[in-house]
């Protein structure tokens, strides 16, 4: 049952949103032989590679929940 709530186009921003910044997060961690080691002593693509993915996860965990918050669907009032 569709109530509406994500029918508004801010819904799918903020929810491609957050899919970006995971998909960044995880970018971080994609091994690059050419980059200087990261915090851990690999070589990935970001030399803060731990904790900028930790980072990019938990931004993207909070534009989720702002979005959910701010876009929740509406309770129908109950039946008498």
């Amino acid at each position: 049952m569709n109530t509406g709530a994500n029918k508004e186009p801010q819904y799918s921003i903020l929810t491609a949103l957050a899919v970006l910044l995971a998909g960044l997060a995880v970018l971080t961690l994609v091994p690059h032989a050419s980059s200087e080691t990261d915090l851990v002593g690999l070589h990935t693509l970001c030399s803060f590679a731990p904790i900028s993915s930790l980072l990019l996860f938990g931004v993207a965990g909070f534009v989720i929940v702002m979005r959910n918050a701010t876009y929740k669907p509406r309770q129908r009032p109950p039946l008498r």
